[in-house]
């Protein structure tokens, strides 16, 4: 009888149009630390497998943010073994799209249903690339200003009254220094995403559109001037150069004033202060009357899977993210602004949470100045990427005017987008 149940139990597994009647495992590719988002996502695994039995969720955290992840995902594209589902930052879209072979998030939904009409047309599109659904959209961040008040009253600035231009903070930067001996700090990372938010406040851009072919913009006058400033701070000794992890360990050990990176650190930064300093935020600076301009962070959530039961799996997956518990869950744990704007109003979900917390306000205001992070298109969009980081860092480092390092960045990018069309 045993043998004969344990027979029955194959063919029927074996049946076409089984469907995750028995256990699937699906790999999850992210960038989220133990400071940035961790909890969060091993929370989010935890109670969508109470919910979903039969699907197994190993996460794998990519070091390097999402420059790593891509290039961690490329060598496992090649050796045939890519995650089932990864998170892709805006910055790469067009370059997964023209390059990797990925499920398209409307197939997804052919085959395995769901409803996607509640999301707003302008936030599906953050997931588009030439018409095409690339992946579901998932996180979303600008850049804010995070400072430390205690320093602030240490160095005789009201901490009730934040800087909002550049040039205030320029004068309480040198006030803090003199004062305290603390610098700020402006986040650097080769994603480009705080340099974009600069430039673009400024005025310029980073990619052009000239006779349908992409062109590099940032060797223009705006955005000359917006990395010269920054480059200023550092040789004057008001701004840290340093990359990401440093300088926000920095913060965190009070040998930072202020923090200028993501609202998705929200979470993370408010636990690492608590009991040292009090934490605080603000909006990210502009450029005298210049409104910002701030390039939305964060990723698309898209499929890898080749197997039907592993993509239907992943599916479910994405479906539970993006659903109302699981953004609560997201926003609550990282900063990120949830996708669905009717969760800020709901008491059910992120009422309450959005009034109690004022850094979290920040992003959700600075949305009408949120526009799509820039990607550079085609084979080389990579390369063209990394170009632009090594002139910032020439020019943080006293290597290179801001003019000198962009104007050669440019001359090589150009080469590295020939051809390409413009992308939207």
């Amino acid at each position: 009888m045993k043998r004969w149940t344990a027979l029955l139990a194959v063919l029927v597994t074996s049946l076409p149009g089984w469907s995750l009647a028995q256990t699937v495992t699906i790999q999850y590719w992210h960038i989220n630390t133990e400071s940035f988002g961790l909890p969060a996502v091993r929370e989010l695994i935890a109670e969508f497998q109470r919910r979903n039995p039969t699907v197994r969720v190993e996460e794998r955290f990519q070091q390097n943010a999402y420059t790593g992840l891509l290039q961690n995902l490329q060598a496992a594209l090649a050796a045939g073994n890519p995650p089932d589902v990864a998170q892709i930052g805006y910055l790469y879209t067009n370059y997964v799209a023209e390059n990797f072979p990925f499920v398209p998030l409307t197939d997804l939904q052919g085959k395995f249903g769901g409803d996607l009409s509640r999301f707003p047309a302008n936030v599906m599109a953050l997931g588009q690339v030439g018409g095409v659904q690339l992946g579901m959209p998932y996180a979303l961040s600008n850049i804010v200003t995070y400072y430390n008040a205690d320093l602030f009253r240490r160095a005789g600035l009201n901490p009730d009254q934040p800087p909002q231009t550049w040039a205030e903070w320029r004068a309480a930067a040198r006030q803090l220094k003199e004062r305290t001996g603390k610098p700020i700090y402006i986040q650097l990372l080769d994603d480009n995403w705080s340099l974009e938010a600069l430039i673009a406040s400024n005025g310029g851009s980073l990619l052009t559109c000239q006779n349908g072919h992409a062109a590099p913009g940032f060797a223009g006058r705006e955005a000359v001037e917006a990395l010269q400033f920054w480059a200023d701070l550092v040789k004057e000794g008001l701004a840290l150069n340093t990359l990401w992890n440093q300088g926000e360990q920095a913060f965190l050990a009070g040998e930072a004033a202020a923090y200028m990176t993501t609202i998705a650190k929200r979470a993370g930064l408010q636990a690492g202060a608590q009991g040292k300093f009090e934490l605080r935020g603000t909006r990210f600076p502009s450029f005298g009357s210049k409104p910002t301009r701030l390039p939305g962070g964060g990723n698309v959530l898209v499929v890898f899977a080749k197997d039907p039961a592993k993509q239907e799996a992943a599916w479910k997956f994405i479906r539970f993210l993006t659903s109302e518990e699981g953004f609560t869950i997201w926003t609550k744990g990282t900063g990120y602004v949830p996708l669905l704007p009717s969760l800020a109003d709901d008491p059910r979900y992120l009422k309450d949470f959005i009034a109690q917390n004022p850094i979290q306000r920040i992003g959700i205001q600075q949305l009408p100045n949120t526009y799509r992070w820039t990607s550079f298109p085609g084979p080389n969009g990579l390369a063209a990427s990394q170009a632009l980081f090594k002139a910032t860092q020439r020019a943080l480092g006293g290597q290179a005017s801001a003019q000198t390092a962009l104007g050669e960045a440019a001359q090589e990018v150009s080469r590295l987008l020939q051809g390409e069309k413009c992308v939207r």
